[in-house]
This record gives C-alpha cells, sequence and structure tokens, in this order.
C-alpha cells in the first residue's frame, strides 16, 4: 500500500498483506527504520497497532512524502521479520474488587486470573491514550472480557484488561478497563531522556509482587516572580507553540488552541513567537505586576498592542474576551521551567506549565527582562479577527481515514447540515450539536490521530480533535480539517454554527500557504516597531 494523507499533516502508512501478526512486524520494521534514519521535515513518528503515522508541518508534506518513498517503498515491507526488542519486568502487586468480579465473570479464581496474567509474554503494540501508557497484545484467551458498562476513576499505576488487550494506567485518569493490580513502576517522567518507559515493539512481562504500590505525590513548587495572580479569571493555563517529537510517547503537541493569536500576542512586544503566553478561557485573570515591564494581549476588543505595566500596577482582564480564548504576552515571556522542549500545560497528564495545573490565587509567576524602553503604543494591530458567534463558519475538511465505513449519505450531510460547537467542548476538542452520523458496524483498532481529525462515537455525535488531543483514537475519522482553519476554531464560541466544505489536498495547502503570507506580512509590519 502507498502512503496515504491523514488530513494535511501526516502520511499513514498500512501494510494490508499478510496476518494481523506480520502486518505488526512490518509497521514496527518501518517505525525502526525511520527511527534510526530521520527524515528532514518530520516532526513525530506515531506507531499503532497496524499503522505508522509520520507527522509534519503542511508546508513540508510534499518533500516528506517523497522522502519516506525514497527511504522506505511500502512494498518493501510485506511479511514477517524479527524485530529487536527489550524485554522489561513490571512488578504487579494483584488484588482489589475488580480483581474479584473478573474471576467471578471468568468462572475462575483471583489466584487463577493472576497466574494467568502473570505468565504471558506481551508485546506493546502502541503508546498512545495518555503519555505512557501501553496497548499491550498477547492477553490469554482465558482472559478476555469486555470493556465496563460505565468508565470511572482508575488510579495512576492500574495494571488493567479489556478486551483482548492489557495496559497500564501511568495516570490518575477515567477508564473502562478491568483492574488486576498496581505497579510502583514510573510509565512516564517528563524528565526522562525517554520520558516512556516503553515504547513500541517492546516486550513485557508481569512479575507478582506482595509489596505495596509506592505512590508518587508531586511536589507542589512555589513559584517566585515578578506577576503575582489575584484572581486566576477561567481556565488560565501557560502555553506557547507546543512539544512536536514526543508522540511516539503517547505526548500530545498541545500548545496554544490558538496559536495564531498567541504569536500575534508575542510579536507585538518583539519576543520569539514560540515565547510562553498565558492562555486564557471565558475570561481573563487580574495580576499583579511588582516590576516594570511591557504586556499585550489579542482576543479582547481593546488588545492588539503593547501597554506599559508600572511596578506596583495591575492589570484586570477580568472581562469575558471577544473570542472565547485570548492570550497575553509579557515582554520576555513567563520564565516558567521547560519540559521536553516547551512550557505548554498538559493538563491531562499533569506536567508542563505551572505543575501541569491552571493557574491559582496567589501564584507568582516570573517574568522576563524588558527588551527596550517604548512606552504603550498608539497604534493597534485587529488581526486575527474573533469569529462572530452569530455568524456561521465556514470550515474546510478533507475526507477522513475511515470515511469509507460510512454511508455515502452520511457524508453528505456533514458536508450540507449546520452544526454548533457544543458546550462540552475544551482544549482537546469540540463536540459538535447537529445531525448524527453512523459508521458501519467494523473493528476498529485505535489509529493514529491529527490535530482536525473528526471522530465519530458510537452516539453519532461529531468531534473535531483539537490541540491537547491524544495521539491514538479509537473512533472512526470521517473527515480532517484543514491545518489553516484550526486556529478560528481554537477562537470559535460554544453555539457557533460549522458549515463544512471539501476541498482536496492542494487546496488545503494553498490555504497552509495563505495565513503563512498573511503571518509573514504582520511580521515585516511590526519588526519596525519592536525594535529594541
Amino acid at each position: 500500500m502507498a502512503w496515504c494523507a491523514l488530513g494535511d499533516s501526516a502520511w499513514l502508512f498500512e501494510p494490508l498483506d499478510g496476518g494481523r501478526i506480520d502486518r505488526r512486524e512490518a509497521v514496527l520494521r518501518m517505525a525502526r527504520l525511520l527511527e534510526s534514519e530521520p527524515i528532514p521535515g518530520m516532526t513525530d513518528v506515531v506507531t499503532a497497532y497496524e499503522t505508522v503515522a509520520v507527522h509534519f508541518d503542511p508546508a513540508d508534506g510534499e518533500e516528506v512524502l517523497e522522502r519516506l518513498q525514497a527511504l522506505a517503498p511500502p512494498e518493501a515491507f510485506g511479511g514477517a521479520a524479527a524485530t529487536a526488542a527489550k524485554v522489561v519486568e513490571i512488578p504487579v502487586a494483584y488484588g482489589g474488587t475488580d480483581l474479584e468480579e473478573v474471576a467471578e465473570r471468568l468462572g475462575r479464581s483471583p489466584d487463577e486470573i493472576a497466574a494467568l496474567h502473570s505468565g504471558a509474554s506481551y508485546q506493546v503494540a502502541a503508546i498512545g491514550f495518555s503519555p505512557g501508557f501501553p496497548y499491550l497484545t498477547g492477553l490469554p484467551e482465558q482472559l478476555r472480557i469486555g470493556r465496563k458498562a460505565s468508565p470511572g476513576k482508575v488510579e495512576a499505576g492500574s495494571v488493567a484488561i479489556a478486551g483482548g488487550q492489557a495496559g497500564i494506567y501511568p495516570f490518575d485518569s477515567p477508564g473502562g478497563w478491568w483492574v488486576l493490580g498496581r505497579t510502583p513502576a514510573l510509565l512516564f517522567d517528563p524528565g526522562r531522556d525517554e520520558p516512556s518507559l516503553l515504547k513500541a515493539g517492546d516486550r513485557v512481562r508481569f512479575v507478582p509482587t506482595d509489596s505495596p504500590p509506592r505512590v508518587d505525590i508531586a511536589e507542589d513548587t512555589p513559584m517566585h516572580g515578578s506577576c503575582e495572580v489575584l484572581d486566576p479569571g477561567g481556565l488560565c493555563v501557560i502555553e506557547d507553540l507546543g512539544r512536536p517529537g514526543f508522540q511516539h510517547a503517547g505526548v500530545s503537541p498541545g500548545g496554544a488552541a490558538d496559536p495564531v493569536s498567541a504569536r500575534v500576542a508575542n510579536l507585538l512586544l518583539g519576543n520569539p513567537e514560540d515565547t510562553a503566553v498565558l492562555e486564557c478561557c471565558l475570561r481573563g485573570p487580574k495580576l499583579l505586576f511588582h516590576e516594570s515591564t511591557r504586556v499585550a494581549w489579542t482576543g479582547w476588543n481593546d488588545g492588539g498592542r503593547p501597554v506599559r505595566i508600572a511596578a506596583g500596577e495591575t492589570l484586570d482582564l477580568g472581562r469575558p474576551p471577544a473570542a472565547v480564548r485570548g492570550y497575553l504576552a509579557v515582554d520576555g515571556g513567563f520564565g516558567i521551567p521547560s519540559q521536553l522542549g516547551s512550557r505548554s500545560t498538559d493538563v491531562r497528564a499533569g506536567f508542563g506549565g505551572l505543575q501541569g495545573r491552571t493557574i491559582a490565587p496567589g501564584d507568582r509567576l516570573p517574568v522576563g527582562a524588558v527588551k527596550n524602553d517604548l512606552a504603550s503604543a498608539d497604534w493597534k494591530v485587529g488581526w486575527p479577527r474573533a469569529p462572530r458567534p452569530d455568524m456561521p463558519l465556514e470550515i474546510r475538511v478533507l475526507p477522513g481515514m475511515q470515511a469509507a465505513w460510512f454511508a455515502d449519505e452520511a457524508f453528505e450531510i456533514l458536508l450540507h447540515a449546520t452544526y454548533q460547537i457544543g458546550a462540552m467542548s475544551d482544549r482537546m476538542g469540540l463536540r459538535l450539536d447537529g445531525p448524527k452520523l453512523t459508521a458501519g458496524a467494523r473493528e476498529m483498532t485505535s489509529q493514529p490521530v491529527v490535530a482536525g481529525s473528526i471522530q465519530v462515537p458510537p452516539d453519532g455525535t461529531p468531534i473535531i480533535l483539537l490541540a491537547e488531543r491524544q495521539t491514538l483514537g479509537g473512533y472512526p475519522q470521517i473527515a480532517h480539517v484543514v491545518s489553516a482553519d484550526l486556529p478560528a476554531l481554537g477562537r470559535a464560541w460554544p453555539g457557533t454554527a460549522l458549515r463544512f466544505r471539501q476541498v482536496t489536498l492542494e487546496e488545503a495547502r494553498d490555504a497552509w500557504e495563505e495565513l503563512q503570507r498573511e503571518l509573514a506580512l504582520l511580521r515585516t509590519g511590526l519588526s519596525f516597531h519592536t525594535k529594541p
């Protein structure tokens, strides 16, 4: 099979010949080759059960494809081949309510369940769902059990099973798998050079232990700086342009939900465009500055220019922004430590930014040094414009990886109906209100996704994945929003009407180039005002 497009920001390799084991081996061989011989322009390689996704900047798609085809022709990856893998032993203290219920449902004793589980040899098929979470194949047939009827909270370190898979939860999170025990193993540590303990292709053995699992409690180290949070506003987090390069470890690229507005806020001050900013949803913060500095904000009607803040002065952005998200930049940026190459907050995984959380009253944020003596500006930048909630947004889409799974009328409904952004939307994705879509009854293993993937869960409600998306998804993707239109979705309020229009891959690239030209023009114009 040739490489195929996963939206306009990734190429997907999927071997079709051979059995499931042969295809998985072909996938692992491809992933190992790309790891040993990285291709220029490639930002991430994500391995799933039977696919490999190569991510890139939308502007580099054609060059990346040419290099992929020259390095690794897909036809060279048919059939099985031995794949080098390390073996990792994971200690497990078996026990708990789920173990008792699993034993009862499967007609065995808890000791038999533990013996079957620990006696098997597993292979890491993929890392996803959350950073460091391994999807493991090799679960004995005697332990196959469907997912729970309703998910609940699962503790970090939980060793669990569902269907024909096993897994380990690195963090406290919701989940519908059956927990057989817990492990003290640290599956994910952003302080390590390779943050995930496991990677695709590794072998895993579970070793029973009577030792209680260690519980690691992250210390909430106080930050000392010249900016004090008096009122945190609504869901304010530290973000930059994200952390590409770690999706293979299950880490979302994350970053600003509206990277264009974040870039503009920094450009207004002459900061590098990837400098950390505050992203504020629904309402901004109230901040006390203990040292003089300059700030700029986008997303509010009175923003779009640098403003001088004196020592002891309070900045109050508590009013709702014109867009659902606003961005506050400070001269020199917020001096938050970088983790995995970024200062962005990953709220679901609990790292990055300010201890992996939203800002809170009493936080003190380090602020960089002022680079020049310019006063508040008498000019203003009014771009990008906030979408009007009473006006529909036209969103361009490409056919999704599983578009053929849907009846023809489902894709036509998506293109001709009007959807609204639902209230249950966040940085991870937009849940849409409107006509339901139904995919055919086909078994689906988790597949790589991109920002903009439109997934359709069993209830038929489309979900557009945004910045803090997962790296793998288990729902069919009917379409992909083009990268150029994602910033507008990051600005759009709940209730905003969306109308989708299908475009070609070439048109998607043209749209991306047009967005980059607009940024370049603004960059050039502001360079005359922000020089030291």
